[in-house]
């Protein structure tokens, strides 16, 4: 190995240098400034959809959940939130009820993975690549997506908010990770910060593809000092909470202010596995998702108006409570869409019901509703995508549920 060769790769590998983990972009910021954004929220854990929007009527959801079922609308404190004389809602999600009213949130019930894994890996993997089996295709479906849309040059087309860079954005399109603006850069205090960047930039000169990401990986964090996220405030009074949760969709409503080209946006919020004392652990992580969405809806105002918010998880919980006050791992859940283009005000999707004969494998609620069919249908309507079978490669298409708006 050539002494400069050594010297470069062990550079990048020492980074403490660099803060981030990328997936370095290959091209210079366009001109996509103002165009469309989806964001895609992950709920990890499998999340109990049952209890996030409880078919109140149905008497068997009280008979199989004696102690965790929420009281059904009007019959007391903390009872759930009547959506339409069938459904209803957490109460912990209250602060987006008014979403629901005005016709810009959406829930879908009943969906979820074509597969009756019940492992939280081989679900999230899955989903993220958008498949069935795990053999058909080895990207995410987002990045699968964003190939064949027309690139727009941005370096922040795509970017993974949190510790790693989600699956569902894996492949050949250039992505960004950022676990927050503050840090993205190099580990350097002071005056050796300038110093050290001059240092690598001239190390990566050649034409190899290494001196490439290095240069890319250089350029993007010069971009984002130019940018200076920091500089677009909280609007609208908006308040997020005071949680990393809450602080990445801060800065998310930062970059789209920035008009960077950005297109698409990952974000993931854990801690739906509630095997045990599950209403103890519910209502705080409900609480904390509804106020952050609310407070990014509020804090982007009119900009909303190019937002698209789906979030989903990867299967839902057991129909019936255990012996420990909580759920296992179950089926059938619940996806929530926010934001433009949103035909709200509804909860789609069919209902299986909750009977003996109805159930699936040890007693989960049915999922009647492709995940993909949801996602799909964004695409297609929002963002223009005309080959679901190429993102999507071993889905049949189904009819679309109407969730966006004509």
């Amino acid at each position: 190995m050539k002494r400069r060769t050594f010297v470069q790769l062990s550079g990048l590998s020492a980074l403490p240098l660099l803060q981030q983990r990328f997936s370095w972009a290959m091209q210079p910021s366009g001109d996509a400034a103002g165009s469309n954004v989806l964001v895609c929220l992950f709920l990890r854990g499998g999340i109990d959809g049952l209890n996030v929007l409880p078919p109140f009527t149905e008497s068997r959801y009280y008979d199989l959940r004696p102690t965790i079922a929420v009281a059904e609308p009007g019959s007391g404190d903390d009872t759930a939130i009547d959506l339409d004389g069938f459904y209803g809602m957490h109460p912990s999600l209250a602060s987006l009820q008014p979403y629901f009213d005005d016709g810009s949130l959406a829930w879908v019930h009943a969906t979820g993975l074509d597969h009756d894994t019940h492992s939280h890996f081989d679900a999230q993997d899955l989903m993220e690549r958008g498949i069935t089996e795990l053999d058909i295709a080895f990207d995410g479906w987002l990045n699968r997506h964003l190939a064949l849309q027309t690139v727009n040059g941005a370096t922040f087309r795509a970017i993974g908010m949190g510790s790693a860079v989600q699956r569902s954005l894996s492949g050949p399109v250039p992505v960004i990770g950022i676990s927050s603006i503050e840090s993205f850069g190099l580990l350097a205090p002071g005056p050796a910060g300038p110093a050290l960047e001059h240092a690598l930039a001239g190390m990566y000169q050649a034409a190899t593809p290494l001196d490439h990401e290095a240069q890319s990986a250089l350029g993007a964090m010069q971009e984002l000092a130019t940018i200076d996220p920091a500089q677009f405030p909280v609007e609208n009074d908006a308040e997020y909470p005071d949680t990393d949760f809450g602080s990445r969709f801060s800065e998310l409503a930062r970059l789209i202010k920035a008009d960077i080209g950005l297109e698409t946006a990952c974000i993931d919020i854990g801690g739906w596995d509630h095997h045990d004392r599950e209403n103890q652990a519910l209502p705080g992580l409900l609480s904390e998702l509804a106020l952050t969405l609310d407070a990014f809806a509020t804090d982007m105002g009119e900009r909303m108006q190019r937002v698209t918010v789906v979030a989903m998880s990867e299967f839902g919980r057991r129909v019936f409570e255990n012996a420990s006050g909580g759920t296992d791992h179950g089926h059938g859940n619940v996806m929530l869409l926010l934001g433009a283009g949103i035909n709200g005000g509804k909860v789609y999707g069919q209902w299986p019901g909750l009977g003996p004969d109805e159930l699936v494998f040890s007693g989960d609620l049915a999922s009647t509703t492709d995940y993909r069919t949801v996602l799909a249908e964004i695409l297609q309507q929002r963002f223009g995508q005309t080959q679901i079978d190429a993102v999507f490669p071993d889905y049949t298409e189904q009819a679309p549920l109407g969730l966006i708006a004509a």
